[in-house]
């Protein structure tokens, strides 16, 4: 997957460099490759608390292989050197999901701490 003909028309520069920077040992598991936006909804809690809420794009969004587990990497990319990816990883018990926020200095990313979901 590391060569650019291999990615999906959707994926930009930067989404294919985290891929190659990130799951060269791991390309083998993921089985879902897309998109995804935020979306601001209302807290069950607080209604007037507002939460982020990752809405994945089924236009964009590309079947890889079948695997006893799911693993999804869908991406958003907020400026030409930040990223906000989502993995998903899943089962027949439940599924996991988790954000976090990417800096491309122009050779390395560099995770930001903070779990976004």
């Amino acid at each position: 997957m590391g060569d650019a003909k291999n990615f999906p028309g959707f994926l930009t520069d930067l989404m294919q460099k985290w891929l190659d920077f990130f799951e060269r040992d791991t390309v083998d598991k993921i089985t879902y490759l897309g998109l995804f936006t935020w979306k601001d909804i209302a807290s069950k809690t607080n209604p007037k608390k507002l939460k982020k809420k990752a809405v994945l794009d089924p236009e964009n969004k590309l079947f890889i292989r079948t695997l006893p587990l799911e693993y999804g990497v869908y991406f958003q990319e907020i400026s030409e050197y930040c990223l906000h990816v989502l993995l998903v990883k899943g089962s027949e018990i439940g599924v996991k999901r988790a954000a976090f926020e990417y800096h491309y200095d122009g050779e390395t990313f560099r995770k930001v701490n903070k779990k976004l979901i």
